[in-house]
C-alpha cells in the first residue's frame, strides 16, 4: 500500500520529526512511503533519511535559495483552512491550503497521516478519497487550549482513526471529547537499535536532551545539579538541545557557580553518541506525551530519572528496575535520585541493563506492525502499489547503493585508537587523513593505531579506491552515521604523565565530513576546574610530557599579544594530587590594559629555564569548547590617568564611570585564553 506522512518539516530536529521517520522507514520495507514536508527551511535534513522514503516538500523557505516563497503573494495571505487556534497558525497561509489540497488532490495514497492538529485538519479536508485518514497526537489532550479542541472536533469526527502514544492519553481523549465514529487508540512511538554499543555507566556524566524550553523544566533540573555538584563535584551534566531557554539557562548556571559541571551542548544529530557516553539518563519535563528521549536513553543502556509526568513516562519507566521516578518541580527528589544512581555503580549497572531489555517493545518493528494491523482493520488498500520488498533491487537496496556517497561510523577507543567503518564496504579501499592512509578490510574497517603521528591540525577523512589510484588520484570525502567518540573522554587517564609528545585524537563530524582532530604538544598544561570570585580567576592545572620542578618555581604566565607584549607571572600552589592551582586577581591585567581589548594567552612554567607550556583543555571528547564551555565576564572599573580628576568630572557631568570587562574563554584550539574588553557604556535618556 501507499502511505503518506504529511509533517510541517521534516528538515529540523524534534521528536515528531524522529518518529516519523523510525516509523516511515520501517514501514518502507514492505510499502511505497512517502514523507510531505510543508516547510523545507534548510538544504538537507538534518536528520538521515532512508533513500526507499520519498520526501516532498510543498513550499520552500530556505533563506538563501532562489525559489524562497515567503514573499509569495499567497504566503502573505491569511490559511482559511488550517485550525485558527493551531500554535503554527500564522506560519500557514493561503499558499499552504493550497500546496497541500493540490499535493493530495493528485495522490494516490491508501494512507494519510496527519502529524500535527493543523495537519490533521489538512488530511480531514484534503485526502483522496477512499484513503483511511489518520490523525496523530504528539501532545496531550491536556496540552491543547480548549478553543483549540473545540475547534478540531468537527475534523477529529472525520477520521478512521486517532492514534495518541500513551494509553493514559487516549482515555483522557475518549473521555473529553468522545469521537462515536472515530477509532481512538495507543500506539506508542518507535526507536531502533541504537548504532553504537551500549553505555556501560562506569562515567561520571549525566545526559539530558530535549528542546530548551519551559515545559522540559531545565531549571529544576539545573537546581537539583547544584546539589549534586556539591556532593559529587567530579560529575556533569550535559544538556543537548536548542530551544528559547538557552540564555535563561546560562545565566542560572552562571548564577549558581556550575560552570565546571553543567554544559548546554547545543543540538546534537544523532543523539545516541551522546547518550552512550553518559552513566545516567536525566528527564525533569512538566509533562510529556510519550518521552521518546527516555527510550532512546534505556536503549542505550541508561537508567533513567524522570518525573512521573501525565503520561509517557509511567508507561515507559519500571520505577525501581530500570529507572526512578520522581514528583514532577521536586528538585530535591531529583537530586536525590540522580544521587542513588551515583553512589551504587551495581545499580546503575543492574538498571542499565534492565532499561536497555525493557526499551526493545518500541522498536520500530512491532510499532509498525501495530500500524499495519490498524491499516488493514480500517480498510486500507493492499494492492495498489508496489512494496518495496518487490521492487528492482538495483532501485534502493537497503545497504545503499555502491555509486552512492561513502558513508562511515567512526568510533574512538579509550586507548587512543580510531576505527572507522564504511556502511558499504568497497574492496581494496584506502582511507586518508592527514597524509597517512590505512587499508580498509574486508568487512569495511580501518583502524588508526594509537600514536599514529598526525601533526597538530584537523585532518579531513577520505576514501581512496584502487581504481582512484594515480599520479593525481581522486579521493571521496567520508560522510558520517555516526561518531562515537567516549573513548577520547579516557585521554587524560591513558596518557603517561612524562611521555612526550603529548598527542591526543579526536574523530568528529565537521560540515558533513568525518574530520580528525589532533593535538600535538611536547609539554601541555591540561586545565581543570576554573572558578571565578571575589573578582579573581582561580584555575588548576595537571602537567603532561614534564614534571614540574619541587618546590614554588612553578609559574603561571599570562602574555598579551600585540604590538605591546607584557607578561605577567602568579605562582603556583602544588596540590597533593599533583596538580598545581593558580589565583589571577583580574584587576591585575585590567590595570595594565593598552587597547580597547586587550588578548592574554596563558602558559604554565613549570621550571625556572624550561620552555612554557600552553594551558588548555585538549584531553576529552569536546573538540570545540568555545560555545560549549563559557565562563562568566567580571566587570570592573577601567584604570585610566587622573582617576580622581576624572571621578569628580562624572560626578559633576552625571556620566556613568568607564568599565572593562574580564573574561576566561577557549579558542578555536581549545586553548584558554583572557580577555579585557572596554565595556561599552550605557547611555541614560534625557
Amino acid at each position: 500500500m501507499k502511505i503518506s506522512f504529511l509533517i510541517h518539516t521534516i528538515y529540523g530536529i524534534g521528536g515528531t520529526i524522529r518518529t516519523t521517520l523510525n516509523l516511515a522507514e520501517e514501514l518502507a520495507g514492505r510499502h511505497e512511503v512517502e514523507i510531505v514536508s510543508v516547510f523545507r527551511h534548510r538544504d538537507e535534513p538534518l536528520f538521515a533519511i532512508d533513500p526507499r522514503v520519498t520526501v516532498v516538500p510543498l513550499i520552500d523557505t530556505r533563506p538563501s535559495s532562489p525559489t524562497n516563497e515567503k514573499q509569495h503573494e499567497l504566503h502573505l495571505t491569511p490559511a482559511e483552512d488550517f485550525p485558527k487556534n493551531e500554535a503554527r497558525y500564522k506560519e500557514y497561509s493561503a499558499l499552504t491550503d493550497r500546496r497541500v489540497r493540490d499535493h493530495y488532490s493528485r495522490s494516490d495514497a491508501d494512507v494519510v497521516i496527519g502529524t500535527r492538529p493543523g495537519l490533521v485538519a489538512y488530511v480531514a479536508r484534503y485526502a483522496p478519497e477512499g484513503a483511511v485518514l489518520i490523525g496523530q497526537e504528539h501532545m496531550t489532550h491536556n496540552h491543547h487550549k480548549p478553543a483549540l479542541r473545540a475547534e478540531m472536533a468537527e475534523w477529529l469526527a472525520k477520521l478512521d482513526a486517532f492514534v495518541t502514544v500513551s494509553e493514559g492519553d487516549a482515555a483522557s481523549w475518549r473521555t473529553h471529547m468522545p469521537l462515536p465514529d472515530t477509532r481512538v487508540l495507543a500506539i506508542p512511538n518507535s526507536v531502533p537499535e541504537p548504532m553504537v554499543a551500549p553505555s556501560d555507566t562506569t562515567g561520571t556524566t549525566v545526559v539530558a536532551a530535549g528542546r530548551l524550553s519551559s515545559e522540559k523544566q531545565y531549571d529544576v533540573l539545573v537546581e537539583a545539579f547544584a546539589e549534586v555538584a556539591a556532593a559529587r563535584p567530579d560529575w556533569t551534566l550535559r544538556i543537548c538541545g536548542w530551544g528559547n531557554q538557552k540564555d535563561r539557562l546560562r545565566r542560572k548556571i552562571d548564577q549558581l557557580g556550575l560552570y565546571n559541571n553543567v554544559h548546554l551542548m547545543g543540538p546534537r544529530s544523532p543523539i545516541e553518541p551522546e547518550w552512550v557516553k553518559g552513566a545516567i539518563a536525566v528527564s525533569t519535563s512538566r509533562h510529556e506525551s510519550f518521552g521518546m528521549t527516555l527510550v532512546e536513553a534505556m536503549r542505550c543502556g541508561l537508567p533513567v530519572v524522570s518525573t512521573d509526568c501525565d503520561y509517557g513516562p509511567r508507561e515507559i519507566i519500571k520505577d525501581g528496575e530500570d529507572g526512578l521516578l520522581v514528583p514532577v518541580g521536586d528538585k530535591a527528589a531529583v537530586a536525590r535520585a540522580l544521587l542513588t544512581l551515583i553512589d551504587d555503580p551495581d545499580l546503575r549497572r543492574r538498571m542499565g541493563a534492565a532499561a536497555r531489555a525493557n526499551a526493545r517493545r518500541f522498536d520500530p518493528g512491532p510499532v509498525a506492525k501495530q500500524y499495519e494491523e490498524l491499516f488493514a482493520a480500517l480498510g486500507a488498500a493492499t494492492e495498489r502499489h508496489t512494496t518495496a520488498s518487490a521492487r528492482d533491487p538495483q532501485e534502493a537496496p537497503a545497504g545503499g547503493r555502491h555509486d552512492e556517497p561513502p558513508v562511515a561510523d567512526a568510533v574512538a577507543a579509550p586507548d587512543g585508537a580510531v576505527t572507522v567503518t564504511l556502511l558499504t564496504p568497497r574492496e581494496g579501499a584506502r582511507l586518508v587523513a592527514g597524509g597517512h592512509t590505512f587499508p580498509f578490510d574486508a568487512a569495511g574497517g580501518a583502524t588508526i593505531p594509537p600514536g599514529t603521528e598526525f601533526a597538530e591540525g584537523v585532518w579531513p577523512c577520505e576514501l581512496e579506491t584502487p581504481a582512484d589510484r594515480g599520479a593525481d588520484p581522486t579521493r571521496i570525502p567520508l560522510a558520517t552515521r555516526a561518531v562515537d567518540q567516549r573513548g577520547a573522554m579516557y585521554a587524560a587517564a591513558r596518557q603517561p604523565a612524562t611521555a612526550t609528545p603529548v598527542r591526543h585524537l579526536v574523530p568528529y563530524t565537521r560540515g558533513g565530513t568525518l574530520t580528525l582532530r589532533s593535538w600535538v604538544r611536547p609539554v601541555h598544561a591540561e586545565v581543570g576546574a576554573i572558578h571565578i570570585r571575589d573578582r579573581a580567576v582561580t584555575l588548576t592545572a595537571r602537567l603532561y610530557g614534564a614534571s614540574a620542578a619541587p618546590g614554588a618555581s612553578a609559574a603561571l604566565l599570562l602574555r598579551r599579544r600585540g604590538d605591546q607584549p607584557l607578561e605577567l607571572t602568579f605562582p603556583a600552589t602544588p596540590l597533593d594530587d599533583g596538580a598545581l592551582r593558580f589565583t589571577v586577581p583580574l584587576a591585575a591585567p585590567a590595570d595594565v590594559q593598552h587597547a580597547a581589548h586587550d588578548v592574554w594567552d596563558l602558559w604554565l612554567r613549570h621550571a625556572p629555564d624550561a620552555e612554557p607550556a600552553r594551558v588548555a583543555r585538549i584531553l576529552d571528547d569536546v573538540v570545540e569548547k568555545g560555545s560549549l564551555q563559557p565562563y562568566p565576564g567580571t566587570d570592573l572599573l577601567k584604570k585610566q590617568p587622573l582617576r580622581l580628576v576624572r571621578a569628580a568630572a562624572r560626578r559633576i557631568t552625571g556620566r556613568p564611570p568607564e568599565r572593562v570587562t574580564v573574561k576566561v574563554f577557549f579558542s578555536a584550539a581549545d586553548d584558554l585564553v583572557l580577555n579585557v574588553v572596554d565595556k561599552p557604556i550605557e547611555r541614560t535618556g534625557q
